[in-house]
């Protein structure tokens, strides 16, 4: 029986992933349950649907494989665009490149997510999107329920212990100026504003990204247009024939078009739309 070695490249970010969103979790809750007046139930209802969906999306993600490992390329049939990869010995189609924190190839590969110590690519994309839609509502929230916190904080006076304790509560408890309990506050409140900030900003790129229907790669590598279909048509082929759906649940089957494999180009797409108009 082989063994299993689990690459620390890709556990450790899962880890870290884990500690994170654990600790926002427990604040939020702590924060909600704490409240009071008549929101509590429906703030605690929407905080556990969107930990549903975090959690969901990234457990989809993580599991899903975009890679090229049990899938059948035909080497006889290789087409225009297909190149070959010295690293994984064998010829790889359109769109499909190696990813060497993956060590493998990825179809329809979008970048490598460090957070999640895995690649973007044609299976699992649909999963980071969502995750990231989902985590940028909750931390949303997060950062408004945090917002007594800062208030607080920025009432006793703009000092700079308070904007130290702000910006750098790490090094504040590291030089003994605040309690352990004030530090994790701080530090939990910090990292919902930052996720907030990172997720606002990368749910934005894919956005645009996704309406083009292209790849992180080939938006910044000047190609953002050679598979663009128009939005409807890219979405469904980046999310599934039931993308309307697929922001409520992870678990919500969304059958994706294509083979990841083969990839219809826009110039080739106009010029079968120019000859049926002339027949």
């Amino acid at each position: 029986m082989q063994t299993r070695h689990w690459d620390p490249a890709q556990v450790l970010p899962l880890i870290i992933m884990a500690v994170l969103v654990s600790s926002v979790t427990l604040e939020v809750f702590y924060l909600i349950l704490t409240t009071t007046g008549d929101g509590q139930l429906p703030l605690l209802v929407v905080a556990l649907y969107l930990l549903f969906n975090v959690v969901g999306n990234m457990v989809k993600f993580v599991l899903s494989n975009s890679t090229i490992k049990g899938v059948f390329l035909e080497h006889g049939s290789l087409g225009q665009g297909w190149v070959y990869c010295y690293s994984c010995q064998t010829h790889i189609p359109p769109r499909c490149h190696h990813c060497f924190n993956c060590n493998v190839c990825v179809l329809r590969r979008d970048h490598h997510c460090t957070l999640l110590g895995k690649c973007v690519g044609y299976s699992n994309y649909r999963y980071f999107f969502c995750a990231l839609l989902s985590g940028l509502v909750a931390l949303l929230l997060a950062t408004i329920l945090n917002a007594e916190i800062f208030m607080d904080l920025l009432h006793e006076g703009f000092t700079l212990h308070s904007l130290f304790l702000l910006i750098m509560p790490w090094m504040m408890f590291l030089t003994g100026q605040v309690s352990g309990s004030a530090f994790i506050v701080a530090f939990v409140a910090d990292t919902c504003v930052v996720g907030f900030l990172f997720c606002l900003a990368f749910f934005t790129l894919h956005a645009l990204i996704l309406y083009r229907g292209s790849t992180t790669r080939e938006w910044f590598g000047g190609h953002e247009r050679d598979y663009d279909h128009g939005w409807k048509k890219n979405v469904k082929n980046f999310l599934g024939e039931r993308w309307y759906l697929v922001w409520l649940s992870p678990w919500i089957q969304s059958r994706l078009t294509g083979d990841g494999i083969n990839f219809e180009p826009k110039d080739l797409s106009s010029a079968l739309s120019s000859k049926n108009v002339t027949q």
